[in-house]
C-alpha cells in the first residue's frame, strides 16, 4: 500500500469514528420521557387530555414533527459532514498527487525499473549470447569447409604429383626401355647378319659337299650304267636309271653352276611328290634339279598357286608342332601341338625344319621325312642330301609354283 493511500484511509477511518460519536450521543427526548415513563414501575397511570383544541396540533403530532425536524438536520449534518470529508479526501488525493509519489512509490518503481532493466539486460545477453553461438557456429562450419577444401586440394596435388612423378618414372622407363631395345635390336642385328653370313657360308659348304656327293654318286651310276653325261636319256623318258640311289634325287651337273637366285624357278608337283628347279634364260626353261618331297597330309593340305620365297633360314624350329617336355626334360605324351598344352608339361619344343624357305604364311620347304607320299602338316618336305643345294641355289623372292 502507497503512502498516499494510506493517509486516505486513514481520514476515512477517522470521520466513521467521529460520525458514529455524534449518533450515539443524540438524544429522543421523545422517546426518552416515554421511557422515562414507562420504566419508573409506577402504578400511576398516564394522564390523558381530552380537551378539544380546534386549530392545535396535539403534543404527539407536535414531537412527531420536532422528531423529524431533528432527522433532517442530523440528516443534513451528516450529508455536510460527507459532503466535507469527501472534498477533504479529493483535497487530500489531490495534495497528495501534487506532492508526487511516495519514497515506498519511488522504491517500488525504481526496483521495478531495476527489474525490468535486468530483465531486458538478460534477454539483450540471451540474444547476444544466440547470435555469438550461431556465429560461432557458422565460423566452425566456415573453418570445416575451408579445411575439408584444403584437404582435396591437397590429396588432388599429392595425385597430381604422384601422376607426374609416375608419367615422369614411365617416360624415364621408357626411354631407358628403347634404348635397351635399340642396343639389343642391334645386338640383334649384328648378329643376325654374323648367323646369315654364317649359314650362308655354311649353306656353300654344305652345297659343295652335297653337290660333289651328288656328282660322284650320278657319275658312279653312270659308269655302271654305260650311258653318257647326265640326263642323256631324259629325252626318250628314261631317266630313272640316274636315279639317287634311297632318295630319288636328280641333278644335271652340266647346269648347276650356272643356277643361281637370279635365274632360278621352282616347280612343285603335289600328284607325283616331285619338286623340280628349273633354270631361266635364252628363252626357255632348263631342268637342273628333281627331287621328291613330301607335302601336306590330309587335313593339313599343301596350298597350290604362285608364290615367292619370302624367307630364308638355315635354322629354324616350328611354332605349332613339336615336342612337349616335363621340367626334367622328359618327353610328355601329346598330340605334339603348341596350343594345346598336357598334363605335366613343361614347355614346348619345337620340330626342326634346317635350311627353311617359307612359301606363303606358315607354309615353306625344308629338310624333312620322305616317306614317299604326303606325310607333313602342310610344309614341303625335302631330302636332307639336296636341300642344302636348293637352298644355296635361290634366294628371296625366287618364283614357287605349286600344282596338282
Amino acid at each position: 500500500m502507497s503512502f498516499a493511500s494510506f493517509r486516505v484511509f486513514s481520514l476515512a477511518s477517522l470521520a466513521l469514528a467521529f460520525s458514529l460519536l455524534f449518533s450515539s450521543c443524540t438524544v429522543d427526548q421523545d422517546a426518552a420521557l416515554f421511557a422515562a415513563g414507562n420504566g419508573s414501575g409506577s402504578a400511576t397511570k398516564k394522564k390523558t387530555s381530552t380537551v378539544s383544541t380546534e386549530g392545535e396540533k396535539s403534543w404527539a403530532e407536535k414531537m412527531m414533527e420536532a422528531r423529524e425536524e431533528r432527522e433532517k438536520e442530523r440528516a443534513a449534518a451528516e450529508a455536510a459532514k460527507e459532503k466535507e470529508l469527501a472534498a477533504k479526501k479529493k483535497a487530500e488525493e489531490k495534495a497528495a498527487e501534487e506532492a508526487g509519489p511516495s519514497f515506498v512509490e519511488r522504491m517500488q518503481a525504481a526496483r521495478e525499473e531495476r527489474e525490468k532493466a535486468k530483465a531486458e539486460a538478460e534477454k539483450a545477453w540471451a540474444v547476444e549470447l544466440a547470435e555469438r553461438k550461431k556465429r560461432e557456429e557458422a565460423e566452425a562450419k566456415e573453418l570445416a569447409a575451408k579445411e575439408k577444401k584444403e584437404e582435396a586440394e591437397k590429396k588432388l596435388l599429392a595425385e597430381k604429383k604422384a601422376e607426374e612423378e609416375a608419367r615422369k618414372e614411365a617416360a624415364e622407363n621408357e626411354a631407358r626401355e628403347k634404348k635397351l631395345a635399340e642396343k639389343a635390336a642391334q645386338e640383334e642385328a649384328r648378329l643376325a647378319a654374323k648367323k646369315k653370313a654364317d649359314e650362308e657360308r655354311e649353306a656353300r659348304r654344305l652345297a659343295r659337299r652335297n653337290g660333289e656327293a651328288a656328282s660322284r654318286e650320278v657319275a658312279a651310276v653312270a659308269d655302271r650304267s654305260g650311258g653318257g653325261g647326265f640326263f642323256s636319256r631324259l629325252a626318250i623318258g628314261t631317266p630313272n636309271q640316274y636315279k639317287s640311289e634311297g632318295h630319288d634325287i636328280f641333278v644335271n651337273q652340266r647346269l648347276l653352276g650356272s643356277l643361281n637366285a637370279s635365274n632360278a624357278n621352282i616347280e612343285v608337283d603335289l600328284s607325283d611328290q616331285r619338286a623340280r628347279i628349273y633354270m631361266t634364260g635364252g628363252g626357255g626353261e632348263q631342268l637342273v634339279i628333281d627331287t621328291a618331297i613330301s607335302s601336306g597330309k590330309s587335313g593339313h593340305t599343301t596350298p597350290t598357286g604362285s608364290f615367292r620365297i619370302k624367307e630364308k633360314m638355315v635354322h629354324k624350329r616350328s611354332t605349332l608342332y613339336g615336342t612337349w617336355v616335363s621340367g626334367s626334360g622328359a618327353t610328355v605324351r601329346s598330340s605334339g601341338d603348341s596350343r594345346q598344352r598336357p598334363y605335366g608339361a613343361s614347355h614346348f619344343v619345337g620340330a626342326e625344319m634346317p635350311y627353311w624357305m617359307r612359301i606363303n604364311g606358315g607354309i615353306g620347304m625344308h629338310i624333312g621325312y620322305v616317306p614317299g607320299y604326303p606325310a607333313s602338316h602342310g610344309c614341303i618336305r625335302v631330302p636332307s642330301a639336296i636341300q642344302p643345294l636348293i637352298y644355296s641355289k635361290v634366294g628371296v623372292g625366287t618364283s614357287v609354283t605349286i600344282k596338282h
